[in-house]
Formats: C-alpha cells, sequence, structure tokens
C-alpha cells in the first residue's frame, strides 16, 4: 500500500522564497520536492517538516488548484 510523504516546507535562505508541499502519493510529481530554489536557483534549501495548519493549507491548496 502506498504511503505518501510527510508534507514538507522548504525555504531559501538567499531570497526568502518558501513552499509548502503535501503529495497526494508516494510518486512525486512535478512541484511535490525541490532541488533548488525556482525563484533564484539558490542550490541548498531549507527542509523541514511542516506544522499542521501549513500542511492543512497545502492539502487544501491542491484540491483548489484541480
Amino acid at each position: 500500500m502506498p504511503v505518501p510523504p510527510p508534507a514538507m516546507t522548504y525555504s531559501c535562505p538567499s531570497c526568502s522564497w518558501s513552499k509548502t508541499t503535501a503529495p497526494a502519493s508516494d510518486a512525486l510529481g512535478p512541484g511535490d520536492w525541490f532541488a533548488e530554489c525556482p525563484k533564484c536557483g539558490h542550490p541548498d534549501l531549507q527542509v523541514s517538516r511542516a506544522n499542521p495548519l501549513a500542511t492543512l493549507l497545502a492539502k487544501a491548496g491542491r484540491y483548489l488548484h484541480r
């Protein structure tokens, strides 16, 4: 049975960009994870588990953008 990874918050220390992702399944697609900042290209993002409110908002946003 597939188990989705936990919601994660990615933030860039260079330009202050941040995004919380909450993948729907274990198959990650575009926008489910980031290796570098999409705004400035900084390669070292800070990654942490999302807090419950950020997780809820990320999941709600996923369904609203359908």
